[in-house]
């Protein structure tokens, strides 16, 4: 786990939007994607649910 993936899952969950996390953070937003995508496999837990272009956390994404 880098600090880098819980830096941007600080932003995404704080925004619940992974556009805008990544114009705060300067990273495209497949960039945030692939990094909350790798922090979610490596917990082995799904910490967001997508539904169309909208984000929640899932109470694995609260915890954290």
């Amino acid at each position: 786990m880098e600090l880098r993936h819980l830096k941007t899952f600080k932003f995404a969950a704080e925004y619940l939007n992974f556009t805008k996390a990544a114009q705060q953070l300067n990273f495209t937003q497949p960039a945030v994607t692939a990094q909350i995508q790798t922090l979610e496999q490596e917990l082995k837990q799904q910490l967001f649910i997508r539904i169309g272009k909208k984000n929640f956390l899932t109470p694995a994404g609260e915890i954290l």
